[in-house]
Parts: structure tokens; C-alpha cells; sequence
């Protein structure tokens, strides 16, 4: 079988340079186990969630001084989410209006936490958002890497699932959608990546939509997960999240034509290297 390499040529492909030879140690004693056969994360230690919440907004320059629209309805995501979270045994901890410095100190608080008794992490993200992972806080837009990647280098976080769910727009377009006819122990270095899942609320360069009830997204994702989190695992009932979004959700805006009839596909992206049930 022909050898396959990488798009560079300073690494030296001998079996002594792609073993598994740079070793994080296993966990021992009191907290989380890491088990590498183990098909599903252990999810009997503690668990955060983050909302940052976002209903307004600041007038600055980073905005063109000019006030980003309020986000009516949010606050129902809130509500939602902290009553699913916190039956699943989350400790839920809500930011609103947060400026960027602020978001990202409150990220750098969690992330240092001692987590050898962590399961696992998870952010909820509510704002305005726009193409290449742009989110906006009160004051400025910054990336959604800005976060991520302060958990990436976290080593008590090593083989723990950091979950981020993202409800933003990602850019300007809509979907008019498509007509069908209905037929009725030891060591292991782990990439830094690893164990990461992000569900944003739409695909790239589509918006996102929400009314006074809440958004599309995260109200279907809260009632998935109440009613399905003992039968199914995180990514079985994301497909059942995308299904009611895609199916049962239409735009109606008759006073503008442009907007109305309109649909929304989420959009999961994960490195989880193993299945996550909640129970």
C-alpha cells in the first residue's frame, strides 16, 4: 500500500515519529476516569453551563455607531435552557449584555477551574453573528475562537467534551428551500481539538431566526433534550434538533415579501471521540 503524507516535508515518517510517544498520564484516584476503549464520555462528574446572553447592545465605533437591533424573545431562550440544563444536573450560570473583555474573562475563569472532577463543558452563545464565526458581544464583534480555543490547552480538560451551541446569524442569505411530494487507562496524547462539538442555529452565510417565543434553534434543541435524553445520545438528538428545525419551521413576514416563507438548517460541527449521554 502506497505511504500517505501530509502537505509538508520536515516531518520524517519513522515508525519511531508516528507512534504515540508524547504521553499524557491518566487520571488516578478521586475524579473523572479516562477510559480509551470506552464508547461513551464519562458524564458522572460535574457539569457547567455558560449563557452568554445577548438582548442589547452598545452604540460604538466597532458597530459603525449605530445600536445592533434589540433581540426580542431571547430571554424565553434563557429561561429554557437553564430549566433543561439544570434538570440534566448542570450548574448553570447566566451572563447578560456582557462586553467582550468581560465574556472572555468569565471563559478564562471556567477554563483554569480545577476540573479533575469535570464531565464536561458547555456555552451557549446568544447574539448577532455574521460570516467566518463572527459573534457579536455588547460592544464589539470577536470570533467564536476567541472562546474555543482557551479551552484547547487545558489539560484537566483532556477527554472531556466541550459543548458550544451558537444561535446567530452567519450571514445574510435565506433559504426558500426545496418542494417535495410527502409518501404519507494508561497514556495517550490526545489532539487539542479533540472533544469539541459546536451546533450553530444555521448554515455559513445564512441567517437565523427568532420570535417573541424564542429562537428556532435553541427552543427546539431544549425540547429535544427534555424529552429524549435518556434514549438517545447528543448527536442522535442533534438530528432530531435539525429535523424539527427544517421541518416544522417556516418564516412567515407577508408584509415582506422577501423574508416570508423562509427556512433555516443548522449545522453541527465535532471532533467527539466518543458518544455523550447525558444520563
Amino acid at each position: 500500500m502506497e505511504e500517505t503524507s501530509p502537505d509538508i516535508k520536515a516531518f520524517n515518517f519513522k515508525s519511531t515519529n508516528t507512534g504515540n510517544r508524547v504521553m499524557i498520564p491518566a487520571e488516578e484516584g478521586e475524579g473523572v476516569k479516562f477510559d480509551r476503549d470506552a464508547l461513551y464520555y464519562d458524564m458522572s462528574g460535574d457539569k457547567y453551563l455558560l449563557i452568554f446572553n445577548h438582548e442589547t447592545f452598545q452604540k460604538t465605533v466597532y458597530f459603525k455607531n449605530k445600536q445592533p437591533k434589540t433581540r426580542v424573545g431571547t430571554d424565553k431562550d434563557v429561561k429554557k435552557l437553564s430549566r433543561v440544563f439544570d434538570d440534566l444536573g448542570f450548574r448553570v450560570d447566566v451572563h447578560d449584555n456582557l462586553v467582550y473583555d468581560k465574556i472572555i474573562e468569565k471563559v478564562q475563569q471556567l477554563a483554569k477551574r480545577g476540573h479533575r472532577n469535570t464531565s464536561c463543558i458547555c456555552i451557549a452563545i446568544l447574539t448577532h453573528g455574521d460570516k467566518g464565526g463572527e459573534v457579536q458581544a455588547a460592544d464589539k464583534p470577536y470570533l467564536l475562537s476567541d472562546i474555543q480555543g482557551i479551552f484547547e490547552s487545558q489539560i484537566d480538560l483532556v477527554n472531556k467534551p466541550k459543548l458550544f451551541f451558537v444561535q446567530a446569524c452567519r450571514g445574510g442569505n435565506v433559504d426558500a428551500g426545496n418542494t417535495v411530494q410527502l409518501d404519507s487507562e494508561g497514556f495517550l496524547t490526545v489532539p487539542s481539538h479533540a472533544d469539541f462539538l459546536t451546533l450553530f442555529s444555521t448554515v455559513e452565510d445564512h441567517l437565523s431566526y427568532r420570535d417573541a417565543h424564542g429562537s428556532w434553534m435553541i427552543q427546539a434543541l431544549c425540547s429535544v433534550l427534555a424529552k429524549y435524553n435518556e434514549s438517545l445520545d447528543l448527536l442522535q438528538m442533534i438530528t432530531v434538533v435539525n429535523k424539527k428545525v427544517a421541518y416544522d419551521r417556516v418564516t412567515y413576514c407577508p408584509s415582506t415579501p422577501e423574508m416570508d416563507n423562509k427556512k433555516q438548517m443548522p449545522e453541527t460541527r465535532y471532533t467527539l471521540t466518543k458518544m455523550l449521554k447525558f444520563r
